[in-house]
């Protein structure tokens, strides 16, 4: 690797191809946000299906298929890349990306079994869609830059697009649903919205990626068989733990949010404050994004990973014993978790692309792709995990009645006590144990002529 300064090392690309490219990255936070966050509570509250069966319809692709999407899609745009560039994976999703965003939401007025199966064919090529441009997307982010350096500034240009992404997406779409009416037809018309907003990106990200060079030099696709021995690769799977107990953590912490609102932080209109909180943490995170890049040249990526993990941890334990502050100081503390989770999420990005650039300088083989999709599994899975069963059962260990809370009847202490623990309480503990595992298992060479690599 050459050094950031040295113009043969670095990729020649300029801050508006970075930036352009980057824009794509909207598009993967709506299409991970927007359904998360609207989808079963239009398919219960709006169409009338049994919460129950509506999360299945939900889940089942969600993770599932979510799975073989990825990993099919990572392997393939290896094994493609010389006849298939990974722009035009893009291109795919670009097209594609307003009718997947409308169809789970298009629902038919018919039989609920109708409706039921509706969800899950729509919801599982909306999944397809995801996977389609997601996964190569980011295994072109890795392939970017042969400079480790410049590979983190890259990943904070992404992850800066992630705060417009989460702005849109858990702000604006809310807020639009909620400006029209809360019916079917306000939530169509967001999903349009919403779905064209992705096209646009991603057909940005397209245009501007053809300036972007392909790496260079023959290297080995990985086929499907060979996934086992990604994680023969000691610094993919320590990245890949790490990751685990992160994603699982972060989809506690999503949807435990509402109840912690509601219940521990006794506000009368949760949703509107959830609104202004996701504004501020938006904006936290877009502007965090580069300084966390500033910091990680001077310390490394190691201490920067860790300093801005414990911090994001310490402040989300601190906020669930102090969950009756005034919301001035509740919108400082989304703002401070909102831009610790900016560094580590930019430089454990940067982490996974050294470990692209190592297996194929090391090894000659293609492994962008592969790598992408287990990465970006994890996260899906570990987000609906955390997000689904693992939050429903702490709620329900702590004494969470659903029919008291539909009554608008108070909730027990104990109950308030339990959506601490599964906002505050468990997440925080997950990134405090995410940065252990970079601290013990990560190492950084020094700084060479070979530049800085991290390596297990």
């Amino acid at each position: 690797m050459l050094l950031a300064n040295q113009s043969d090392g670095a990729s020649g690309l300029g801050r508006a191809t970075k930036a352009g490219f980057a824009l794509g990255q909207v598009a993967g936070q709506l299409f991970r946000d927007a359904p998360s966050l609207l989808l079963l509570f239009y398919l219960t509250n709006v169409m009338g299906i049994a919460p129950a069966i509506a999360g299945a319809a939900i889940f089942v692709p969600k993770v599932v298929f979510g799975v073989i999407f990825d990993l099919w899609i990572g392997v393939a745009s290896d094994r493609m890349a010389a006849r298939f560039p990974r722009r035009q994976w893009l291109l795919v999703g670009g097209i594609a990306a307003p009718f997947a965003m409308l169809g789970p939401f298009a629902v038919p007025e018919a039989a609920m079994m109708v409706q039921v199966a509706w969800v899950f064919v729509t919801f599982s090529a909306y999944m397809a869609v995801y996977s389609t441009f997601s996964v190569p997307y980011l295994a072109q982010f890795a392939e970017m830059s042969s400079d480790p350096v410049e590979r983190t500034e890259l990943m904070g240009w992404k992850h800066g697009f992630t705060g417009l992404g989460v702005l849109l997406s858990s702000s604006f779409a809310p807020m639009l649903v909620n400006r029209l009416g809360m019916d079917r037809q306000g939530h169509l018309i967001t999903m349009v919205v919403l779905g064209l907003i992705a096209m646009t990106c991603l057909l940005v990200a397209w245009r501007f990626a053809a300036r972007i060079r392909e790496p260079g030099g023959a290297a080995k696709a990985f086929a499907i068989r060979d996934l086992p021995r990604a994680f023969a690769d000691r610094r993919f799977a320590v990245l890949c733990l790490s990751a685990v107990v992160m994603t699982v953590g972060a989809g506690i912490s999503y949807a435990g949010f509402p109840f912690f609102v509601k219940y521990a932080m006794a506000r009368p209109e949760p949703l509107h404050d959830i609104g202004v909180m996701s504004a501020i943490m938006a904006v936290a995170v877009m502007a965090g994004s580069p300084l966390w890049v500033m910091v990680a040249k001077r310390i490394g990526k190691k201490q920067t990973y860790v300093i801005a993990a414990s911090g994001h941890g310490l402040v989300t334990l601190l906020w669930g014993q102090m969950a009756h502050v005034p919301m001035p100081v509740a919108w400082a503390l989304a703002a401070i978790m909102a831009a610790c989770n900016a560094g580590w999420g930019t430089i454990v990005l940067s982490l996974l692309s050294d470990c692209i650039a190592h297996a194929r300088d090391e090894h000659g083989e293609n492994r962008a792709g592969t790598y992408s999709a287990i990465w970006s599994v994890i996260e899906k899975a570990g987000i609906a995990l955390g997000g689904t069963l693992v939050v429903g059962a702490i709620l329900s260990a702590w004494g969470f009645d659903a029919a008291a809370a539909r009554a608008g009847v108070a909730q027990s202490a104990e109950a308030i006590a339990g959506t601490v623990m599964a906002y505050s309480v468990v997440p925080g503990v997950t990134k405090l144990i995410a940065a252990l595992i970079i601290w013990r298992f990560v190492h950084e060479k020094p700084q060479t002529e070979e530049g800085t690599l991290a390596h297990a």
